[in-house]
């Protein structure tokens, strides 16, 4: 891997840990002030959800991989290309179909499911910036 390639890498997985330090404060929240505080955690699991993503896409092109086009291509693409977990792939790809209805509001925003998706999150973030970070 070119080194400016692993530059960009190490700093994009050092902004998936802030991220991901960021929602721990949240996840030790009562479930009531989690909800209270809904914009920042759905800010930051819009956050976690592009980053990793921009991981997954560095990763594949520095493997000659360029044709990922959705969150859902890349997560498939890692599973496929680079031995991305099938489970953990999975809980990315559901992940970051809650981004895309935050994001885009496709619908009335569930505030219990978002207060549902931080443990998950932190999970399935911190288990892909473990395997990222070995291949960095």
């Amino acid at each position: 891997m070119p080194p400016e390639t692993t530059e960009v890498l190490q700093r994009k997985l050092s902004m998936l840990r802030q991220f991901l330090s960021d929602l721990e404060l949240y996840a030790t929240m009562e479930p009531r002030q989690q909800r209270r505080e809904h914009y920042a955690i759905e800010r930051l699991l819009q956050l976690l959800c592009e980053s990793s993503a921009d991981i997954g896409l560095q990763l594949l092109r520095s493997d000659g991989y360029r044709l990922a086009a959705t969150y859902r291509d890349v997560f498939e693409a890692l599973r496929d290309r680079l031995d991305l977990d099938e489970a953990l792939a999975e809980r990315l790809m559901d992940a970051c179909a809650m981004r895309n209805v935050l994001t885009h509001l496709y619908d009335t925003i569930d505030l219990e499911r978002v207060v549902g998706a931080v443990t998950p999150a932190l999970d399935a973030y911190d288990q892909f910036a473990q395997w990222a970070e070995q291949r960095a």
